[in-house]
């Protein structure tokens, strides 16, 4: 480039000395001025011109480039480690629910939960106090109780082993609850552990979503809970798909659950483990069904029906007492035996066949809400009777109930309870949720139980009636206050002269927190 300068300016003062020559009358600085454009525009003539010349790049470019490709390398290397350290840290949560800690992608959680109930039970009767003394119910007091105080952790692993662990700190050597459900397909997990069996559809209600403080007659017909192995699933209506309702299921068209359990007895196995006495074990089933779930009848949608039963053979079996519902008084306890020359017989036993049967139903619309089952037990007993002579005889007892409710406050009610729209917060005008609730219960016992039990010391038959306020503070707290009246027959006087145990009449309160 610089030669071709050179050329080009050599020949363009050439020309401008043949011009000189030429024209004589050109002075010295002309010239000059005339040489100084032909460099200029010679030097614009270049720039236009000259092609773009690429100069070998040094080896230290090289190097350069060398140095930047490593570093942008490592870069993306970094990048994608931190990603995949970020798919491992957990996620924390805290609500209504409880508190929480899962992975990533939601296959692995841990929840923190927990209950506590606080009660209060008032006799409107004082004479009841002393019923003890004339030959009826043991003596009773107004009482505070705590009830409950349960913290526990439930999850699942690899998005269906699920897992529920649930002490209860209010009594001593309590685990209500501790289970693992693998939960394979919708249409069939295993459960294995300490659950509730599948027969009482108000046992199968959570603890803190009830009407009333307790449940009724037909529960305590029931298991409270066993330990053993249960095969359960649940399916969607046709178009839809299901989804998971755990152990027992509420949610879906149609749910199964069938158990092998070591059998506890009529409500058993809830403050110890029901360790299995007897090789022949219990059989639990149970169908449920939302037979208009997705119909678009929007006030059949909460209609649940469902049959349940068990089958056992027991030897040898401890039978527990059973209560009253608010109350919590023993009504018939089976260490109440007969006196053989001034000593007690030993308390029956479960021995022989053991069946019941539960029918079962819901039905919840709007703020409106209404319940009940019915239970038939029919199971051996054997013992000595008031003689002392060895007896086997078939004890049938039965019991129903059915309980409605209204949302005064005109949110949903449903079988896990309600949620208010408003939480309680008087320095804005809101006050939660309320609910009004009714129930009648009634229990029977098979005459045949006199046979080794005192009936001075054990009711035949109770009828009951309560009527319950709930007030939901918010999703997680609620007040309960129930009354109810029992009447009884038997259960008082004396063995030669048997007279009805007075009417229980007590006032409950609760305070619950459950998240």
């Amino acid at each position: 480039m610089a030669i071709f300068r050179k050329s080009a300016l050599v020949s363009g003062i050439t020309l401008a000395l043949i011009g000189i020559s030429n024209v004589q009358a050109a002075s010295a600085d002309a010239l000059e001025q005339r040489i100084r454009e032909l460099e200029s525009r010679l030097e614009k003539f270049e720039q236009a011109t000259a092609p773009t010349a690429v100069a070998a790049p040094s080896p230290e470019v090289e190097k350069l480039k060398g140095k930047i490709n490593t570093l942008e390398r490592k870069f993306e290397v970094e990048q994608e480690v931190t990603a995949a350290n970020a798919l491992k840290l957990p996620k924390f949560n805290a609500d209504g629910e409880g508190f929480s800690i899962s992975s990533q992608d939601g296959k692995h959680q841990v929840k923190i939960r927990g209950a506590v109930q606080a009660d209060g039970r008032f006799w409107a009767d004082d004479n009841g106090r002393n019923r003890a003394a004339a030959g009826g119910s043991p003596g009773i007091s107004d009482q505070f109780q705590l009830k409950q105080a349960r913290v526990w952790l439930e999850g699942k692993f690899f998005d269906n082993i699920y897992f529920k662990i649930m002490p209860d700190f209010a009594a001593t050597n309590i685990l209500p609850d501790a289970y693992l459900d693998y939960a394979y397909k919708s249409y069939a997990g295993l459960t294995v552990g300490k659950q509730k069996t599948p027969l009482s559809l108000e046992r199968l209600q959570g603890d803190a979503d009830g009407m009333f403080l307790e449940r009724a007659f037909p529960t305590y017909l029931a298991n409270n809970r066993d330990v053993g192995i249960m095969l359960h699933g649940e399916f969607a209506k046709p178009g839809y798909k299901a989804e998971y309702g755990g152990p027992v299921d509420f949610k879906n068209f149609v749910s199964y659950q069938l158990g092998v359990f070591n059998g506890s007895g009529d409500s058993g196995s809830l403050d110890k483990n029901s360790a299995g006495t007897f090789d022949d074990k219990e059989f639990d089933g149970r169908i449920w069904a939302h037979p208009f779930q997705h119909s678009g009848y929007d006030w059949l949608e909460g209609l649940g029906l469902g049959i349940a039963g068990s089958f056992s053979h027991p030897t040898g079996l401890a039978l527990n007492k059973l209560s009253s519902p608010v109350g919590q008084t023993s009504i018939l306890d089976y260490t109440s035996t007969y006196k053989v020359g001034g000593v007690a017989n030993a308390a029956p036993v479960g021995e022989g066949i053991h069946t019941r049967l539960y029918p079962q139903a819901y039905w919840y619309a709007g703020p409106y809400g209404l319940m009940g089952e019915y239970v038939v037990s029919n199971q051996g007993l054997s013992g000595s009777n008031k003689t002392g002579a060895a007896k086997t005889v078939n004890q049938n007892n039965r019991a129903w109930q059915v309980q409605a409710s209204y949302v005064l406050t005109g949110e949903d009610a449903t079988f896990q309870g309600v949620k208010p729209i408003q939480n309680f917060d008087p320095t804005q005008g809101t006050w939660g949720a309320f609910q009004v609730a009714a129930r009648w219960s009634q229990l029977f016992v098979d005459k045949d139980t006199f046979t080794f039990i005192d009936p001075a010391k054990g009711i035949s038959k109770a009828d009951s009636w309560a009527l319950g306020v709930n007030w939901f503070l918010n999703r997680n707290a609620i007040i309960r206050a129930d009354y109810e009246e029992t009447y009884y027959s038997g259960g008082a006087g004396t063995t030669a002269s048997v007279k009805d145990r007075a009417t229980e009449k007590v006032f409950g309160t609760r305070f619950q927190l459950a998240f």
